[in-house]
């Protein structure tokens, strides 16, 4: 189909060259400068790190409704605003009042608080105390897929303790689970949900050597200790997210001792080793345990913005394309070199940043494509993507009527890419829109060179996919001019490791923005054709995704 042909309003989707004309009036627009300027706003001290319900995550909220606005969107959040309210409750654990104790054989054993145990109240009762029977439960998964179940009818749950590993099994085989299912069974909510149901009162979380290395212990001590824990309410006072039971996590060493008192031979390593075989199988521990909760509870409100610029074909502007990020960051925290301010400059003031320079490039062109592009500004990505999740459950315009969503979550500039990547395009047809905007750069696509850290599951575009709507979340490759991955690998650790969530997370005028321009103009391509294509993206055939989640977006 020819350029002219599309301009003029028979809209098709584009091969990569016409992609690029098409949209060449919203690639211009993007600009580098601005990128800098909306990051240097969105991380500034003033916002003091953009905590969820705070007054900061309100000023960005407000300067984002306002870039939209003046980009030529239209509200489109609750009661014709450019806002929607979350109701929230905070949980802060008090770790002076909470017990895990061991109680059998005498004289008993109490775990010490942040050395051997973290603890996390169910939010609908967060003070209380349990005791009962201890009963290792495997990974508390059941994957009929993978023919895989640590939870037999045969097993007896009703009034006691749970003691269970975290994450699930995983290997490199798509016919057991692979790592997105590993992630997805592995969902700590989840789990504790199907103990819930099989009568277990709590939940004792083994944290494996695995899980630690991409959060180790001292970190986990430091946020559960600074943080409050949140979750979203359905009306007043019911609350959604979050588990029904008080949970535990106890480190791999203090896992061994509950094995010694137990009188087993098994050891941590031993038992992950029959998972991978899918051989592990529940056993009772012989021991009564006592868990009790107690923290401190408030409620609050935080918003999310919602902003539309209307598609122009009359039926299928009823269709949305979504782009996505996330306004919050952590807040103020333990000081370190005298800074207590969680800047969140990367994480997530980019992300934002690229998306009003995506409102700017769809407003730039022409004639808008034929479906609507909804930009969703959330709240509470940090405290477990709840701005996002309650979104999906309570949309502003019908679920069924959302396509797509493209997550933007990590934008860098710390070297031009030669490369992109799209986690979940490989799930479904979206994996096609990507490659037609990386060509139309002149860019490749790239594997998630972090298969084994599931990323797609841990950002905002997961609360969509939970719903039946296929997404993407896109961030620039890791190759050099040269094809490496080596140099700009150690770099990405390294600020990782030193700067994740960290106080010098802060805006930069040494990051490179045109290269963050080019990444954004890629995000732009993927949304542009998306809302070019007459036929619905849709999950492959047997997709995990499409196969446990996609009869909900119908």
């Amino acid at each position: 189909m020819s350029l002219f042909l599309a301009m003029a309003g028979l809209w098709l989707a584009v091969a990569p060259a016409e992609l690029a004309k098409a949209g060449a009036p919203g690639l211009a627009a993007i600009q580098p400068a601005a990128l800098s300027a909306h990051i240097r706003f969105l991380s500034d001290d003033l916002l003091e790190g953009r905590d969820t319900g705070s007054k900061g995550v309100a000023i960005a909220a407000r300067y984002f409704a306002a870039q939209l606005q003046a980009a030529g969107a239209e509200p489109a959040g609750e009661k014709g605003s450019w806002f929607q309210n979350v109701p929230l409750l905070a949980v802060k654990f008090d770790p002076a009042r909470c017990v895990l104790r061991v109680d059998t054989p005498a004289p008993g054993w109490t775990l010490s608080p942040a050395t051997d145990v973290i603890f996390t109240p169910a939010p609908d009762r967060p003070t209380g105390a349990v005791s009962g029977e201890l009963v290792f439960a495997g990974y508390a998964v059941q994957a009929p897929a993978y023919r895989y179940d640590d939870l037999p009818r045969e097993l007896d749950l009703k009034g006691k303790i749970a003691v269970v590993l975290s994450r699930a099994p995983r290997s490199e085989q798509t016919d057991f689970f692979p790592n997105t299912a590993s992630a997805v069974y592995g969902d700590t909510n989840r789990k504790a949900a199907l103990l819930a149901q099989r009568g277990a009162t709590a939940a004792i979380f083994v944290a494996t050597p695995e899980s630690l290395v991409a959060y180790p212990w001292d970190k986990r001590v430091r946020d559960a200790q600074a943080h409050e824990k949140m979750y979203w309410l359905e009306g007043e006072s019911a609350v959604v997210s979050g588990s029904p039971i008080p949970l535990a996590q106890i480190t791999p060493d203090a896992f061994a001792k509950l094995l010694s008192r137990a009188k087993r031979k098994d050891t941590l390593e031993s038992l992950i080793a029959l998972g991978q075989k899918s051989k592990l199988k529940p056993f009772p521990l012989g021991l009564q345990g006592t868990l009790q909760t107690a923290a401190s509870v408030r409620k609050l409100t935080s918003e999310n913005v919602v902003g539309v610029l209307r598609g122009s074909d009359p039926q299928r502007s009823a269709e949305y394309v979504v782009y996505t990020a996330h306004m919050d960051h952590v807040g103020r925290g333990l000081a370190v070199k005298g800074d207590d301010i969680y800047n969140g400059a990367v994480d997530d003031a980019a992300g934002v940043a690229g998306l009003i320079e995506v409102a700017r490039a769809f407003a730039a062109l022409p004639r808008r494509p034929p479906r609507s592009i909804l930009f969703l500004g959330v709240t509470a990505e940090e405290k477990g993507l709840l701005g996002s999740d309650y979104f999906a459950h309570h949309p502003t315009v019908p679920i069924t009527s959302i396509v797509a969503d493209v997550n933007s979550d990590f934008l860098t500039g710390w070297w031009t890419p030669h490369d992109v990547l799209a986690l979940g395009m490989e799930h479904s047809t979206l994996g096609e829109d990507v490659l037609a905007a990386a060509t139309a750069l002149g860019l490749t696509v790239s594997a998630d060179p972090n298969p084994e850290q599931t990323y797609f599951v841990r950002s905002d575009q997961y609360s969509f996919v939970k719903q039946g709507v296929p997404a993407v979340f896109p961030s620039s490759g890791q190759k050099d001019a040269s094809g490496s991955t080596e140099a700009n690998r150690a770099t990405m650790d390294a600020w990782i490791r030193e700067h994740y969530h960290q106080p010098s997370d802060e805006w930069s005028a040494k990051t490179n923005y045109e290269a963050m321009a080019l990444e954004v103009r890629y995000y732009f391509l993927i949304g542009l054709s998306i809302a070019l294509d007459p036929a619905r993206p849709a999950w492959k055939a047997g997709d995990i995704f499409g196969t446990l989640f996609g009869s909900r977006g119908k």
